[in-house]
């Protein structure tokens, strides 16, 4: 099972030092949407700068621990044998989730469309999956929403998430059957 060696809060107080305009969910969800869509992985850093950051690149500092983020997303996405990939949010209560969630979902989207720009024409299951996608990024809450009752929909939420994660990952980053046909 991979674990991430990177830390949520302290990617997130990195990210604002350096005065990137995103936070640590919004860049999680935006490389997991690139690897998901199947691919990008030659040109996912110029992707990132352009997306995230106004087209500047980051600086080394930060850029070293992004392409740690990445290798760490592409890797528990690869691992078929657990089901390791997690969703970065905010967990210092709820409604931080309840918000970074959103804000992972939105930039996953963003992510995704770039890394497959006909998503549109794929097949119906792919369809229905983009448009849970679209309504969870819309999702919201009300101040005075149970807290209780919001971790566990947010919970069950997540999860969804991973699962439509895995799937995008699945369909759009087979690999390729090997030609064993001898040529003459």
């Amino acid at each position: 099972m991979t674990t991430t060696t990177l830390d949520y809060r302290q990617f997130n107080q990195l990210l604002k030092t350096h005065q990137i305009g995103l936070n640590a969910a919004e860049l999680h969800g935006f490389l997991s949407g690139l690897l998901c869509g199947g691919g990008q992985k030659a040109n996912w850093k110029s992707l990132t700068y352009q997306f995230t950051n106004e087209g500047h690149a980051y600086p080394t500092d930060v850029m070293q621990k992004v392409e740690q983020l990445y290798q760490e997303i592409d890797d528990s996405l690869s691992d078929e044998e657990h089901f390791s990939f997690e969703i970065w949010l905010d967990e210092s209560n709820q409604f931080n989730r309840a918000d970074s969630l959103s804000d992972w979902t939105n930039h996953f989207l963003l992510g995704l469309g770039l890394a497959r720009p006909q998503l549109e024409q794929d097949d119906d299951e792919v369809q229905e999956a983009v448009a849970d996608l679209n309504d969870i990024a819309r999702l919201g809450y009300e101040e005075g929403d149970d807290a209780e009752e919001l971790d566990v929909a947010l919970t069950e939420i997540s999860e969804y998430l991973q699962t439509i994660a895995m799937f995008f990952y699945s369909s759009f980053n087979q690999k390729m059957p090997v030609d064993t046909r001898v040529l003459h």
